[in-house]
């Protein structure tokens, strides 16, 4: 007697190897979509630091208040990170000009590539300049 041969655990194997290029092509998406929200997040923050400094007629301000502008998804350190002075976590703010010529907020902050242990991450950096 001969044995038939039959389709089971066909849809396992399938789905077994679909199963990777599904994941990453999620984990893709996601990617995307941080990376554009970065983008947005940090060209508002300078935005907002640059006019909160012109309204001020104070420079000095320029930092403080773009890092108040960002959430805190991207201003938190990450473990044993060194913080230099104007800066939080993956963030950096500095400011150029004065209130006469006008006024520069630059924003940089690093996005990583899958999370924030892993250092392949690149930077957003955003300049905006506001009238004095």
């Amino acid at each position: 007697m001969r044995r038939r041969r039959d389709d089971s655990g066909q849809a396992a194997v399938q789905f077994a190897g679909m199963l990777p290029i599904v994941l990453l092509a999620i984990l893709l998406c996601f990617k995307i979509y941080v990376t554009i929200t970065t983008v947005e997040q940090v060209d508002n923050a300078a935005r907002t630091g640059a006019r909160e400094a012109s309204k001020a007629h104070e420079p000095g301000i320029c930092p403080g208040e773009a890092i108040k502008a960002l959430p805190g998804w991207l201003t938190e350190a990450t473990p044993g990170q060194k913080v230099p002075g104007d800066s939080i976590g993956r963030v950096n703010a500095t400011v150029s000009g004065d209130s006469i010529s006008g006024i520069s907020c630059r924003v940089q902050a690093k996005v990583p590539v899958l999370w924030p242990a892993i250092p392949l991450d690149f930077t957003v950096d955003r300049t905006v300049h506001m009238p004095g």
